[in-house]
């Protein structure tokens, strides 16, 4: 008997001293991701799921064209499985930085797809948000196919969502009044949206954050919004648009925010940015 006891109590010590038994197994270490933006990171959490640790480069609100990388987001890239970006000089002041110091293959996001201009502003367009969260799945089964399944599953579920949002919005636009769907915008942002959703893009006051527009442009704008009787003008809140909101009052009409690639305050995910965007639309232009 006692002979018996202690060859269990042996057999139980070298479980516990090879971690063996369910309750003591090491989880899977997880992926580790880099993404540019925070959008662009919540596709990857979409996509991933609880097999991906996800590390934004660029804080909410900064401008991707200027923004310059702390110390401590250089080492997130030199520790990084996997880097996503979107391309097409979006992120101009840090794409060589990343490029230089990802630890793993960096995947330009809009690689490849087809562009209005060579505007980086694709996902703007849910169908086209739906070829980044694809691009994004094929990296990380790519990269870890023991995850395939999960990756495939989460990635389904989420094009499910994005499809809805989709129909959704296009119901919601063609409810405005087809002669109040005139878009001007501060920041060219938005071909996509206004291209996949039915608004024409009337005025955009710079090409690029950072431009000074000229007291002419500024008269223009306003006599751009007189003559075809533009109801609302549209900003992004984390942009000095004085010359847009000058413009707006000149020619008595509202001025409201559009989401990029800024999250707000009860807004932090892309189809929670897509849907404020569309109440800011519906609000501005009417519609149901």
């Amino acid at each position: 008997m006692l002979a018996a006891l202690a060859a269990a109590l042996l057999v139980a010590l070298l479980a516990v001293a090879c971690g063996g038994g369910n309750g003591d197994e090491q989880p899977a270490a997880k992926l580790r991701a880099v993404a540019s933006l925070e959008i662009f990171a919540d596709f990857v959490r979409q996509a991933g799921g609880d097999r991906v640790a996800v590390v934004t480069l660029l804080p909410s609100g900064t401008d991707p064209h200027t923004y310059e990388l702390p110390a401590r987001r250089v080492a997130d890239l030199t520790r990084a499985d996997l880097v996503f970006m979107n391309g097409l000089g979006l992120e101009e002041g840090i794409g060589d930085v990343i490029v230089s110091n990802a630890g793993g293959p960096v995947i330009e996001l809009a690689e490849g797809l087809e562009t209005i201009g060579g505007n980086p502003h694709l996902w703007l367009n849910a169908r086209l948000a739906a070829r980044y969260v694809e691009r994004i799945r094929d990296a990380l089964i790519e990269h870890d196919p023991e995850g395939r399944d999960a990756y495939e599953a989460n990635t389904a579920a989420y094009l499910r969502e994005l499809d809805e949002l989709d129909r959704e919005m296009e119901a919601a636009i063609e409810s405005i009044p087809a002669e109040n769907r005139a878009l001007v915008t501060f920041h060219d942002a938005f071909p996509y949206l206004a291209a996949r959703y039915g608004l024409e893009i009337v005025a955009v006051v710079v090409t690029s954050p950072g431009q000074e527009p000229s007291a002419r442009d500024v008269a223009e704008l306003v006599e751009i919004l007189q003559s075809q009787g533009v109801p609302a003008v549209f900003k992004e809140p984390q942009f000095n648009a004085a010359v847009l909101e000058l413009a707006a009052g000149d020619a008595g009409v509202r001025v409201l925010n559009l989401l990029s690639d800024a999250y707000l305050e009860g807004v932090d995910s892309y189809i929670e940015l897509m849907r404020f965007n569309l109440r800011q639309l519906q609000e501005g232009l009417g519609g149901d």
